[in-house]
């Protein structure tokens, strides 16, 4: 935005603001508008009625005009009479008509409680009418994690009836360009009417009008990033109007500023300082170990787990001090860390709540400190934080507290990390030279959920339970891990964002080279309260957060089977990237093929080259297989090399650019049971050879009980990501190859 624009806005806030206003006149919104473009009806203010005269009245032409009762203390003049329409475009008339309405609008409030009638407004008469889509509503909000967010919707009175009932406002976090803006608009149903009229010049008239209030908005943000003196938080223009005469008009406005005085801005660059000292440290201490080997410890726990890494640099601290024998390695036990004389770089903090503060007080610089523990019980959490910034030494990143912390599976020179504090004889965390997830989970409960649902694809390279992130935040961890060449995937579960971390959250996504799969809880009022309890940080908007990760790019889930199942794929099949949204299937049930066609979102059934049409009918021995379909049933009459060179031909077609297999493997035809699944003419065996030619995408669903569990952890262990139905797979394989697809069109 232009400086001279910026200095004549910066003015008209400082007048408002003098004048010991936190909201703008109407007048002065349409003052406001005009300066960055935006059509307004004409209009006058005049603080009194016999201000009125035969010259302010000129510009309206004779023609109808509203005129309303300006006033600091009524947000709704017209339920108390303050607005109404002139048909007489007389001066001494329109006097009168502000003199009674303003004597009708006093007369509502006992004396001593009337409102100040700080002026009058006459505004030309808009002519249009009150279609959908002929009236909009287009605003902007700032919200204390993202900045500005604008919103989108129809307007008039039943605006909010609209969007609580029919569709929900359409939200886009600044800044927003005119293509953004575009792109939402073509997506949209009201387009269809706009074309239909013959009036397709509307959506670029939306378009620039949302553009124009992005830019408006990141200008008086807290995220602008230039220091404004003022903040605008809420603009609301409802409705913007299309006029009959063929202008796009605001007719109503409503503006809230504030001081931007002592403000936190937000954004900014991610912290990754120091954070490679959490999965590649040299040394770790480990504070809270019991002595007594017969009384469950935290910390002991935690020692084992390094121990079974085989770290040798490992130092208890009890503050009794003495000695303890775990894994049967005896360990001294240093009072304190200032005790330590060996070099460590990571600090595990086990023992109860109420000592962390002092503890990360005595932490020396550039040290990494994990909190296991909670808040203090006589604590809130934005106390505990201020705590713990007063003491936390230069360079010293905390991990929680309220965590089960870190998991850092060994590397070359790296013995790896795990702290998760749950026996190896409990939780197993697999591991294979393919493993290359990054998750990041607000819970710890989740970590462990996830562990246990991908025993057999071992995709877990990294694990953080960051709990309450006083200090390390999710845009920390992504840009991190975006950055770790080990890592090809990062999923997220957050139960909240705070201030700014949106903001960095949504900068991130942008720009991110890995795919990011989020799924938030606290989606309704009731879960972002149990959030909030949980994690003891605020959870914000679920549908801002909703629009950010859309508009960012990332992958958003809304099912937490989804959150699961995605990762899963995205993480086994990162080698296989797909180039399109072309998608082929090979089943042996009928109900597979038919359910898999219905459940398509951005995947589109291929089309089969010639060629490949008669391959397929060369095979087709039996004749009850339709070759001409994408999604072939090849019935249960086929056996295993007959569905391998099904799938073969389907994947040498140029036309497919991802495959889904479906197998209800109960039929006699098929050795999918432990006592012959591995023999060398099985379908898992042959699927597995067929999938490492090919670099295209496969995705698998074995829909079967544990007789058949044998087969699914072969084709996992050998690189195929499948599900236990149908649906979860489709979805899974829709959203991966959506994603890619974007990333390298289809040529």
């Amino acid at each position: 935005m232009e400086q001279r624009i910026l200095e004549q806005i910066d003015a008209l806030l400082r007048t408002a603001h003098s004048d010991g206003r936190h909201t703008l006149y109407e007048h002065e919104v349409y003052g406001l508008l005009a300066l960055i473009g935006l059509e307004t009806p004409v209009f006058r203010y005049v603080t009194h009625a016999d201000q009125v005269s035969d010259t302010l009245i000129a510009p309206f032409g004779g023609k109808d005009i509203m005129v309303k009762v300006v006033s600091r203390d009524l947000a709704h003049n017209q339920r108390y009479g303050g607005v109404k329409k002139v048909s007489i475009a007389d001066p001494l008339f329109i006097r009168y008509v502000l003199t009674q309405m303003q004597n009708e609008v006093l007369s509502h409030f006992p004396e001593g409680e009337k409102p100040r009638i700080d002026g009058f407004l006459l505004i030309e008469f808009i002519q249009f009418t009150q279609a959908i889509g002929d009236e909009i509503m287009i605003g902007f909000q700032e919200d204390p994690s993202f900045g500005t967010v604008v919103t989108l919707s129809k307007g008039g009175d039943d605006a909010e009836f609209f969007a609580k009932y029919y569709d929900p406002a359409n939200l886009l976090v600044a800044p927003i360009t005119l293509l953004d803006a575009q792109a939402l608009l073509g997506n949209l149903n009201i387009r269809h009417k706009y074309r239909d009229m013959g009036r397709p010049e509307r959506l670029t008239q939306i378009a620039s009008a949302v553009t124009a209030l992005s830019e408006l908005g990141l200008a008086y943000s807290m995220a602008s990033g230039r220091s404004p003196a003022f903040c605008l938080k809420a603009l609301d223009l409802n409705p913007l109007v299309f006029a009959k005469d063929g202008r796009f008009v605001a007719v109503d406005g409503y503006a809230e500023f504030a001081p931007a005085e002592g403000g936190a801005a937000l954004g900014g660059e991610p912290d990754e300082t120091g954070l490679s000292r959490f999965f590649e440290p040299r040394g770790v201490v480990v504070t809270g170990v019991s002595t007594d080997p017969g009384k469950y410890s935290m910390a002991r726990n935690i020692v084992s787990l390094l121990l079974d890494l085989g770290r040798d640099d490992i130092y208890c601290v009890n503050p009794k001090g003495g000695e303890t024998v775990i894994g049967g390695r005896a360990f001294p036990l240093y009072r304190d860390i200032g005790e330590i004389d060996h070099p460590y770089d990571l600090l595990v903090y086990a023992a109860p709540g109420q000592y962390s503060i002092p503890f990360v007080a005595s932490v020396p610089e550039g040290k990494g400190v994990i909190l296991i523990s909670g808040i203090p019980a006589d604590m809130n959490y934005p106390q505990f934080a201020r705590e713990i910034a007063a003491v936390r030494k230069p360079n010293v990143r905390v991990i929680g507290p309220n965590c089960m912390g870190v998991f850092a599976a060994p590397r070359v020179g790296q013995q790896g990390v795990n702290t998760l504090f749950i026996e190896e004889n409990r939780l197993t965390i697999p591991l294979a030279e393919r493993s290359n997830v990054a998750l990041l989970t607000q819970s710890g409960a989740m970590s462990i959920t996830c562990i246990e649902r991908n025993q057999q694809t071992a995709i877990f390279r990294t694990i953080v339970s960051f709990g309450n992130k006083v200090d390390v935040n999710i845009p920390d961890l992504v840009a991190y891990f975006d950055h770790d060449p080990k890592t090809d995937v990062i999923a997220i579960y957050a139960e909240g964002v705070g201030a700014g971390e949106g903001r960095q959250f949504f900068n991130l996504l942008r720009q991110a080279h890995k795919p990011v799969i989020v799924y938030k809880s606290g989606r309704t009022e009731a879960g972002a309260k149990a959030a909030a309890s949980h994690t003891a940080a605020m959870s914000g908007s679920y549908e801002v957060f909703r629009a950010a990760c859309l508009q960012g790019g990332c992958i958003l889930t809304e099912e937490l089977d989804d959150f699961y199942n995605y990762t899963k794929a995205f993480g086994v099949l990162s080698r296989h990237p797909a180039r399109g949204c072309r998608v082929a299937g090979v089943v042996n049930a009928g109900l597979e093929a038919t359910m898999g066609a219905d459940i398509l979102r951005e995947l589109q059934p291929a089309a089969f080259t010639p060629e490949t049409v008669e391959v397929l009918k060369t095979l087709n021995t039996h004749g009850l297989v339709n070759v001409e379909t994408p999604f072939l049933d090849l019935t249960p009459m086929t056996d295993d090399p007959l569905y391998a060179r099904f799938i073969e031909a389907v994947l040498a077609d140029p036309n497919v650019d991802c495959l889904f297999v479906g197998i209800v493997p109960h039929v006699d035809t098929l050795k999918t049971v432990e006592e012959n699944y591995l023999d060398a003419d099985a379908i898992g065996q042959l699927l597995v050879q067929a999938f490492r030619k090919t670099q295209k995408p496969v995705i698998v669903s074995v829909n079967a009980g544990r007789h058949y569990q044998a087969l699914v952890r072969y084709l996992e262990e050998n690189g195929l990501p499948v599900f236990s139905d149908i649906r979860s797979a489709i979805r899974s394989l829709d959203a991966f190859a959506a994603y890619w697809s974007r990333k390298w069109p289809a040529t």
